[in-house]
């Protein structure tokens, strides 16, 4: 596959700058800049996440041809100013490769993608085909935003199937919360005990309680210290409440997502769309209505 042509300038000059191969090894922020309408919520979360995190912004447009870096706003139909502060890439090719090619070779904390629920029928993710080819080829942390949202990250709400697989993942999700300050709901839904093949170092609730005054403070305790401290390396200062889900997971996500009025729900994908946990993944991005961070196992 030959190597779409780039420029990068800063939006707030005219100049553009050489095409390079170099990029800087500084982990940065990334918006696709892609498709006939201006991703005007992705680029404000995007905003909110790299100012947190201290991190650059960069956004891709993907043409069929080249253009000038200074030529993106007017393409995207946007006033120039939408994009002060970023630095932009041009690629020439197709946008799904040109993307995950520039999230292999360049860190990469966060991709914030505008979700397109009418652009994807009702066999997809809900999130319109783009975003879904995206979630499925990148390792990036994919950050999903609904047109039309408020951006805010106040309340994360953070589902746990109870496995140290899904754990694992977390890390970019707790770093993103003590970053902004935010709050974790920890929800624990499904229950290993469940999953076909029960994972090594799996933790499911009791199934019976005769002192729940002493035995659910214990199990919660327990629970977040191994599974956010120990394994998903969640900063200790971050604000945690434990939630207990007790039916379908993909239900108790959504309905606990609405209960909170969380601004952020998190899933941690293993990949695949045909199992158990891709069946709670699919449901979830189909329904929902707060912004999804998704992260692969």
């Amino acid at each position: 596959m030959k190597r779409g042509e780039e420029a990068r300038a800063l939006v707030s000059k005219a100049d553009d700058a050489p095409q390079s191969e170099a990029r800087p090894r500084r982990r940065s922020v990334l918006v696709p800049l892609y498709g006939k309408r201006a991703p005007g919520s992705a680029i404000e979360m995007a905003r909110i996440v790299a100012s947190a995190l201290h991190e650059p912004l960069h956004g891709m447009f993907i043409s069929p041809e080249p253009v000038a870096a200074s030529e993106v706003a007017r393409r995207m139909q946007m006033s120039p100013s939408a994009l002060d502060g970023f630095v932009i890439d041009v690629e020439v090719g197709d946008p799904v490769e040109r993307l995950v090619a520039f999230t292999e070779r360049c860190p990469t904390s966060f991709l914030v993608i505008e979700a397109d629920p009418e652009g994807q029928n009702e066999e997809g993710l809900g999130v319109g085909e783009f975003a879904a080819q995206i979630i499925e080829a990148s390792r990036a942390p994919v950050l999903l935003v609904p047109p039309g949202t408020t951006p805010r990250l106040e309340r994360i709400l953070l589902p746990l199937d109870g496995t140290p697989s899904t754990a694992s993942a977390l890390e970019p999700a707790g770093e993103l919360a003590r970053r902004v300050g935010a709050s974790l709901d920890i929800l624990l839904v499904g229950g290993a005990r469940n999953t076909p093949q029960r994972e090594h170092g799996a933790m499911s609730p009791p199934q019976y309680v005769d002192q729940p005054q002493h035995e659910w403070p214990a199990f919660s305790d327990e629970f977040l210290h191994r599974f956010l401290t120990g394994i998903g390396h969640c900063p200790e200062e971050v604000p945690t409440r434990f939630h207990l889900g007790a039916g379908d997971p993909a239900d108790e996500i959504l309905r606990y997502a609405g209960d909170l009025a969380s601004h952020l729900t998190v899933l941690v994908w293993h990949g695949h769309l045909e199992d158990r946990h891709g069946s709670v993944f699919r449901t979830v991005l189909q329904r929902a209505h707060c912004p999804v961070l998704v992260l692969r196992c």
